[in-house]
């Protein structure tokens, strides 16, 4: 099913239609000076085509100055954290909002956006963050509006936008299995992260489905990061049995078990085939491009956002759930015989 048939057009549909930048169709709309009248025809016929409707809320945001969007996030992973930032700029650009964005590892108290942001429209907190009471505590006592981006616990009123990291784990242990791999190594992520532990619990319950008991040498901790991942990645291949294949609960740690591999002199899918998680641009550049899940980081992030924008509507949604998918690269393939 085409997910963007019926989703409403935004204002960067229409300058993508009028080949016009969305602050140009922005002064249009408001009826700006200073705009060409052809280019000013070009918008409001793409206006129409599209049959474009300003959002009321967030204009409601506009006139009030509430005008920004701060995102709290700890998680280590770059390539992660960097998707989260694309999806909710490109978000708030075609709502007319500004995003910052605060690294959170001082605790709730040291976030300058909640110290002193007047004009602070609501707050994407990131997983782990979702799960953090400190913080779920301090936000709503500042009475400000926030989404949670993949929390475990869906419960309460907040919005919430996730996947399922438990079934997509699971997905990718069993294509392991199906490609004939029976020692699969994994690589967990950090032991406070909620998506850390669905991941390794679809990673144990593929293992059982298909009658194998999982090993605790074969399992590694990592911490969502490069250099963790580099430590798994040798203490599993210098197992005296190693395994054929390692699952690492992200794209990071997963490059890392590559490096590792290229050292020992081995050949990746040949010898060792290694899969990822998240689909992050890293997955498809380095060299054999990783087998990962692909997690729709910044369609989650872009909607974390809109459901902010949303909040004044009765029928706008409370959560969503939205679908992963395994993308298969070059980095695994059947072990040898």
């Amino acid at each position: 099913m085409d997910t963007h048939a019926r989703r409403p057009a935004t204002i960067v549909d229409v300058a993508r239609a009028a080949g016009v930048s969305f602050k140009t169709v922005s002064r249009v709309l408001n009826g700006e000076p200073n705009v060409r009248e052809p280019t000013r025809q070009l918008v409001l016929q793409a206006v129409k085509t599209l049959g474009y409707r300003a959002n009321p809320y967030a204009r409601s945001l506009r006139a009030a100055q509430s005008r920004i969007i701060a995102v709290y996030f700890s998680n280590p992973s770059r390539n992660y954290t960097s998707e989260i930032q694309i999806g909710v700029l490109q978000r708030c650009n075609a709502e007319g909002f500004n995003a910052i964005f605060e690294q959170a590892s001082a605790g709730p108290e040291g976030l300058v956006s909640l110290r002193g942001e007047p004009n602070l429209a609501g707050v994407i907190l990131v997983a782990p963050l979702t799960e953090d009471p400190a913080f779920l505590r301090r936000l709503s006592e500042a009475g400000v509006p926030f989404v949670r981006l993949a929390p475990v616990d869906a419960a309460g009123e907040t919005g919430h936008v996730s996947m399922d990291d438990e079934a997509a784990a699971a997905e990718m242990t069993d294509y392991l299995i199906s490609l004939g791999h029976s020692r699969i190594g994994f690589i967990a992520g950090p032991d406070d992260h909620p998506q850390a532990r669905l991941r390794e619990a679809g990673y144990r319950a593929a293992l059982a489905r298909n009658g194998l008991e999982p090993e605790a040498a074969l399992m590694a901790q990592g911490s969502f990061h490069f250099d963790s991942g580099l430590r798994a990645a040798e203490t599993l291949l210098a197992l005296s049995n190693p395994p054929t294949a390692i699952f690492a609960s992200n794209d990071d740690m997963a490059a890392a078990v590559l490096a590792v591999a290229y050292r020992k002199g081995l050949r990746i899918p040949q010898d060792l085939s290694v899969a990822g998680f998240d689909d992050t641009p890293l997955a498809s550049v380095v060299v054999p491009s990783l087998t990962t899940i692909y997690q729709p980081i910044r369609e989650m992030a872009a909607q974390a956002a809109g459901m902010l924008f949303g909040k004044a509507d009765p029928d706008a949604p409370a959560s969503s759930v939205l679908p992963h998918r395994l993308v298969a690269r070059e980095s695994t393939a059947a072990p040898k015989r």
